[in-house]
């Protein structure tokens, strides 16, 4: 068996001695201030004084223990049982059908059947024809001959005479220029807090368990403050330079040279190719075609269907019966007896081990800080000897 414990009590402690520390101080204000009124009356006063007790204290924890459980788990096995289940099977028998079957029989016959022939007759026609004929005609065509000549044409041409042109032209260019800017750098600044630390010492040396001197009010924790220092992002506004470009325009005188267009009439020499036209009368020779008449005879060829008697074998059906033995099944039931798998279920104890949460009750011991009445004398009520022996 395993068990898991949880402890609480440190955190628990820890919040009881903080208020019992809280009361103290103020039970010791309190029988300071009883003490002080009470040496002012001059007589015997009572004083709360401080006083450690040890004290047991039942507290509940928690831990965690393994505890067997038994759960009834359902499994399965498979039985075999006997059924009987009625089979069908089928047995074949030869029976004897009668049939009817039919059967082709020859028999002689005459049929008129077409028997074609090719006849050649004569036939007479006339065919329109045409031989060529050589002719000669006269025939008058233009010849064009050349003939080149030059003459003098005035032509206008334009030249392009160069003229210098002054301008002002307008020219922009960038210049630095250097400004002031504010921007904001992330500074790292340092920053120093207080922090409470809890120590275990007063400030005369003594423990806090051992009840002190009596100096540093005899509280069971002592908290201190020690400054802690960190580091603090903070944005700082820095002047910067910061250098722009500024167009500037300015006015650039400039001399460019332009090309003025002018005309002027020349006078060139051009050839010229005319063409002069000369009849001409020639012979020329052509074929014509002269048509004529031929007559001729030719065998053109004709079909004559001739019908002849002819003998014939044909198949005549015939019908008749005949006895064919057939083989045919007959169904036949029988029972027969198997083993069926069958699936049973059944209860099987599973022991299965469960976490379970259970509190226990502790005895702590726990220091208390009691104030306890005393009676002090009053300064007049001390005998005279007692400073002398303390001194």
């Amino acid at each position: 068996m395993r068990c898991q414990r949880w402890v609480p009590i440190a955190v628990v402690g820890t919040i009881l001695v903080g208020g019992l520390g809280i009361s103290v101080r103020g039970q010791s204000a309190q029988s300071a201030s009883a003490a002080a009124s009470a040496s002012a009356q001059g007589g015997t006063g009572t004083v709360l004084v401080p006083q450690t007790q040890t004290v047991y204290e039942t507290v509940q924890s928690y831990e965690c223990v393994q505890v067997p459980v038994t759960q009834m788990q359902t499994c399965y096995r498979t039985e075999y049982r006997t059924e009987t289940v009625p089979v069908t099977r089928m047995i074949p028998e030869t029976v004897n059908e009668t049939r009817t079957v039919t059967t082709c029989v020859p028999k002689q016959q005459v049929v008129k059947q077409p028997v074609c022939r090719m006849v050649c007759e004569p036939v007479t026609m006339t065919r329109r024809c045409y031989r060529p004929i050589p002719v000669t005609k006269q025939v008058q065509r233009t010849i064009y001959q050349t003939r080149c000549s030059t003459e003098v044409v005035n032509k206008e041409i334009t030249r392009m005479i160069p003229q210098c042109v002054n301008e002002i032209v307008p020219v922009t260019r960038m210049i630095p220029v250097c400004e002031q800017q504010l921007c904001y750098v992330p500074r790292q600044v340092p920053s120093t807090q207080m922090v409470p630390v809890v120590t275990c010492q007063h400030q005369c040396g003594h423990r806090c368990g051992g009840g002190g001197c009596g100096e540093c009010g005899g509280v069971t924790t002592c908290v201190s403050y020690r400054p802690v220092t960190t580091c603090t992002t903070e944005q700082v506004p820095v002047w910067k330079p910061v250098t722009r470009m500024v167009p500037e325009t300015i006015q650039v005188p400039r001399q460019r040279t332009t090309f003025v267009p002018v005309k002027e009439t020349v006078q060139c020499v051009q050839p010229k190719v005319e063409r002069i036209p000369i009849p001409i009368v020639g012979t020329v020779c052509t074929t014509e075609m002269q048509p004529y008449e031929v007559t001729e005879t030719r065998m053109v060829p004709r079909q004559i269907t001739d019908w002849v008697e002819v003998q014939v074998t044909a198949m005549v059906p015939e019908q008749h019966s005949v006895v064919v033995p057939t083989v045919r099944c007959r169904p036949v039931t029988e029972s027969v007896t198997r083993q069926v798998p069958v699936c049973v279920p059944y209860q099987v104890p599973v022991t299965v081990m469960t976490s379970q949460v259970r509190p226990v009750a502790h005895q702590v011991a726990v220091c208390r800080t009691v104030m306890v009445p005393t009676s002090v004398p009053s300064p007049q009520q001390v005998p005279a000897s007692a400073p002398s022996a303390q001194q």
